[in-house]
């Protein structure tokens, strides 16, 4: 263990819960797949430094790896982590996937966990990251796909079918197809200048006691929850009510599908 780790302290302990699990899904995937023979690499989207400070560990002393993220309380929880470690080869920068604060060229490799969920303009994001790669450099980036969450999707099309509330129906159709698909990531990197050279998806399953534990979950609520709402419209309460009974009429518990998928790119 490191000479600066210490166990016993508080604030080295809060540091230790390194992911939340919904990016360590999705990153485990990505550090399963992202090419490893970079010098240079780049988080995209680094938030609290994960797979940021993994990557630049696995990447080895000799590489380098930048993390940027514009979200600036996370990047100063990043850099306690960095600290405290730690992690020399690696640095944080405030900046924005669509002006990346870098020089063209400076890359070989660029990674984003799940960044592309979040990119208020995924195009000037990419081509952003064609020009801070290098010739020959590689984009990998991990995704969560359409289908993601069906069982409880459909059991909220039964729950608004049986109130007979059709705009709320199309508000739920809308929001389930805003989702990824792999065919569409490949269209929008070969439009940016990337040729895809692999993809790797895995379903994962969410497992919970009730569909009562699904809607309470922190996560559920800091991610989805205002989403639902909306769809749901004036009647939100009683709709997600229902919505959690629905999803207890299967005994057993409630298993929620997570599909995921890793695209590595060429800059083409």
């Amino acid at each position: 263990m490191s000479a600066r780790f210490d166990p016993a302290r508080d604030e080295h302990v809060a540091l230790f819960d390194e992911a939340p699990l919904w990016s360590a899904l999705a990153g485990q995937l990505l550090l399963e797949h992202v090419p490893l023979s970079a010098a240079r690499a780049l988080d995209l989207g680094c938030g609290a430094g994960f797979p940021l400070f993994e990557l630049a560990e696995r990447l080895g002393p000799r590489a380098f790896a930048a993390g940027v993220d514009p979200w600036e309380t996370a990047l100063r929880r990043a850099n306690a982590k960095r600290a405290t470690w730690p992690v020399r080869n690696a640095a944080l920068v405030r900046g924005d996937g669509a002006h990346l604060p870098f020089r063209d060229g400076a890359f070989d490799l660029v990674a984003s966990n799940l960044g592309v969920n979040n990119f208020s303009d995924p195009g000037a994001a990419f081509d952003e990251c064609r020009r801070v790669l290098a010739p020959g450099g590689a984009l990998a980036l991990s995704t969560n796909l359409v289908g993601h969450f069906a069982e409880l999707y459909a059991a909220f099309e039964r729950v608004l079918e049986r109130t007979g509330d059709g705009a709320a129906h199309e508000r739920l159709r809308a929001h389930v197809a805003h989702r990824a698909t792999v065919a569409g990531l490949r269209d929008t990197l070969a439009r940016h200048g990337f040729s895809v050279a692999s993809v790797h998806e895995r379903v994962v399953p969410w497992r919970f006691a009730s569909g009562g534990a699904v809607l309470a979950h922190h996560f559920v609520e800091l991610g989805f929850m205002d989403a639902w709402r909306a769809v749901a419209g004036e009647r939100a309460d009683e709709t997600l009510g229902a919505l959690a009974a629905e999803l207890d009429a299967t005994p057993g518990g409630v298993t929620l599908s997570v599909p995921l998928a890793v695209v590595v790119a060429a800059k083409a």
